[in-house]
């Protein structure tokens, strides 16, 4: 029953019309399935390098925290060292100055004894300056 020999040839052309196009859209569907994969991965590496970065920004800044935590306590170390030095060094020139007035104050009994007369030996009169020596110690 063929009717019409040119419609079966375009129903018979359409139908290979139709597998033709299903398979290029099969294809095309294909290729979207994968590129959509390749997204999809790219994505996650890029979610992992995202995560990566900040990870390395985090110890990076725990890191420069330490190091400033360090170059602190150097110098807190350090000052504390010139306030120690500082200190000694204030004490030991008071105890120099005192020594000086010492020394000063003795060689001045030395002096006032040496310089004292023979009448004053004698009658055991000595200077004020020996008097004063003599309350102190």
């Amino acid at each position: 029953m063929k009717d019409n020999p040119v419609k079966e040839t375009e129903s018979i052309e359409a139908n290979r019309r139709i597998k033709e196009l299903e398979a290029a859209l099969a294809k095309k569907e294909s290729e979207i399935d994968f590129f959509k994969d390749k997204i999809n991965t790219n994505q996650d590496i890029i979610l992992d390098v995202i995560d990566e970065k900040k990870l390395l920004k985090k110890q990076i800044e725990e890191y420069e925290r330490k190091e400033l935590d360090m170059k602190l306590n150097n110098y807190m170390e350090l000052q504390r060292k010139h306030h120690k030095v500082e200190h000694r060094l204030f004490v030991t020139k008071n105890l120099l100055d005192e020594a000086h007035k010492k020394l000063e104050f003795h060689a001045k009994v030395i002096e006032d004894l040496e310089n004292r007369g023979f009448t004053d030996f004698i009658m055991g009169r000595h200077p004020d300056s020996y008097r004063d020596y003599k309350k102190r110690c």
